[in-house]
């Protein structure tokens, strides 16, 4: 189904505040006049009070868990967690020092994998900060590399809604628990962290491994921890139902369709969160994104957040954007899906000449892909999926530039029709007339299925045969060599890799391509390598704040350039919010 229309795009959701029900005054009723009487002293004003100010955003489904550590990361979790739990905390220095490597302790690589220290490391020792200085250790010389360190300072005056004042051990707390390896929250930052420690009651010190370094240190922050609730060696499922918050709001209540949550009187300059706004009330509602507008309509509801998937219903998102009072906010949300050329097929690895193997060598040059790209629309296809385009850098709609480019590649239109597939003619490796007719593998979902027919369309309109192979997730995602993604056996596929630290260029370093020696495990399903572009990359995923900018526009452009995937578009997430004059 087309889900062509309009939606105005705000980058930043900003929450904001409601007023009260105006209360109607009733009029007193007219009587005659008494007779008059001698003044008396007037009496003292009996004070008014102020009704509290409940916002209500209405939800799909409430959270499993408002713990900050675990659970999926929902907008409904991204809500409480802006409430509960904001991150209030400063940076402070930034530098590198050098320490003394020793055999079998733990570092990143040059390439900013986790190794063990031993000999034939490639390593950036001390003071190297660019690919041309790299050595490969001998495991016996000494060597010094560089640690990064971070510190931060917690923000003055804040305490949790038990009363207890937020300390620097609270996020020490925090980091203990996530660092054992054994807890369900032990991910990337954990396993790059040296050390995360207080320095006094609200400043601490991250330390990385040696030849780490990052631009994201907002990663290596932990969420405070109610330590002062526990004992010194806590049972994670204990700490997981803890529901003290030091934020600007606390949760009241917890009921089966409502989260009740209200103003945690420590903490300081309440009016930056949610001003005026004494309750939060999280709700949730069923009957989807129609029952939803009828809720937000009488007055159940503010706002609904995105839960209710209102991409996903056009005619009702039609009609809340008819009717005035109501402010439709838009943002894009999560990884954009990806157009993965199927460059270097696993069968390619055990055979000396692609001429022969099954799957012909449609994607060996660059400039073929470009082409492909090139007769893509992908504002149209955004606009047909109801999503958001993707920023990539260097490409445009150009499909009289793409039927030119691939002639010039070797594949020609050999009979002037333009519905016959274009014929290789002196293609390398590739035999001659060998059709351009090439296969999408795609899931079943209705937003992949709208997508591959948009493709569909736009290719055959420039001389490529097409076809669309629909499969379940589990026949999609098998594991290789079996698994057509993993196993690196198909043309073109559509998915969307989350986002790895550091930026997107790591899902296509040549050593994330599954294959035999790693267990067919690796995002690299392109089979894509290129010594250059690994560099970049490399450079990009270990540069420090000061180098991020310069590095990540040099990998960007060089993927611009080889195209090993073509970012299409990124799901975006609606919410709608009733708009009172004067007080939002």
């Amino acid at each position: 189904m087309k889900k062509a229309f309009i939606l105005t795009v705000a980058l930043t959701l900003i929450l904001t505040a409601c007023k009260p029900q105006a209360v109607e005054t009733p009029q007193p009723e007219t009587v005659d006049p008494a007779p008059p009487v001698e003044p008396s002293a007037a009496p003292e004003p009996t004070p008014t009070e102020t009704p509290p100010v409940t916002l209500t955003v209405c939800t799909a489904s409430l959270p499993e868990t408002i713990f900050p550590l675990t659970g999926p990361l929902t907008t409904a979790r991204e809500r409480l967690n802006a409430l509960l739990y904001p991150p209030d905390y400063t940076l402070g220095n930034v530098w590198l020092e050098p320490v003394a490597i020793q055999r079998g302790q733990m570092l990143v690589d040059a390439r900013g994998e986790l190794v063990m220290a031993a000999e034939g490391v490639n390593v950036r020792p001390s003071g190297c900060r660019e690919s041309g200085c790299t050595i490969t250790w001998n495991g016996l010389d000494p060597l010094e590399m560089d640690r990064m360190v971070v510190d931060f300072s917690l923000r003055a005056g804040l305490t949790w809604s038990d009363g207890a004042p937020l300390s620097s051990a609270d996020a020490v707390f925090s980091y203990t628990l996530a660092s054992d390896p054994s807890s369900p929250v032990y991910g990337w930052a954990e396993a790059r962290t040296e050390s995360f420690s207080a320095r006094d009651a609200l400043n601490l010190s991250w330390r990385g491994l040696p030849g780490f370094t990052s631009a994201e240190l907002e990663r290596f922050f932990w969420t405070p921890l109610p330590s002062h609730r526990f004992d010194p060696d806590p049972d994670f499922s204990t700490v997981a139902a803890e529901t003290s918050s030091y934020g600007p709001f606390a949760l009241a209540e917890r009921g089966e369709h409502e989260l009740l949550l209200t103003r945690n009187p420590g903490y300081p300059a309440p009016a930056e969160t949610l001003p005026g706004v004494d309750h939060v009330v999280l709700r949730a509602l069923e009957g989807g994104a129609a029952a939803a507008w009828e809720a937000l309509q009488v007055g159940t509801c503010d706002a609904l957040d995105s839960s209710f998937n209102l991409v996903e219903a056009p005619e009702v998102l039609a009609a809340i954007q008819s009717e005035p009072g109501y402010e439709v906010r838009v943002e894009t949300e999560g990884s954009p899906t990806q157009l993965v050329f199927g460059i270097r097929p696993a069968e390619y690895d055990t055979i000396n000449n692609p001429v022969f193997a099954e799957r012909k060598d449609f994607f060996a040059d660059s400039r073929t892909r470009l082409a492909l790209t090139q007769c893509i629309d992908i504002e149209a296809l955004a606009a047909q999926t109801g999503s958001a385009p993707a920023v990539q850098a260097g490409l445009t709609y150009d499909p009289a530039a793409g039927a030119t480019l691939l002639e010039t590649v070797g594949w020609v239109d050999h009979d002037g029709d333009p519905l016959t597939p274009r014929v290789s003619q002196n293609v390398p490796g590739v035999f001659n007339f060998t059709p351009l007719t090439l296969t999408l593998l795609a899931g079943p979902s209705p937003f992949h299925q709208d997508l591959a027919a948009g493709i569909a369309e736009m290719l055959g309109s420039c001389g490529v045969g097409f076809q669309v192979h629909t499969l379940n997730l589990p026949e999609l995602y098998a594991p290789g060599p079996e698994g057509p993604l993993f196993g690196r056996a198909f043309d073109l596929t559509l998915l969307a890799w989350q986002r790895p630290p550091g930026g997107d260029c790591a899902l296509y370093t040549s050593w994330a391509i599954p294959n035999t020696t790693n267990g067919w495990i690796g995002t690299n399903i392109a089979g894509f390598s290129d010594a250059e572009y690994d560099t970049l990359c490399s450079a990009a995923l270990l540069a420090t704040p000061e180098e991020v900018d310069a590095n990540q526009e040099s990998v960007q452009a060089a993927f611009a350039e080889l195209l090993p995937a073509v970012m299409l578009v990124a799901p975006v997430r609606v919410e709608v919010w009733e708009i009172e004059a004067g007080s939002w």
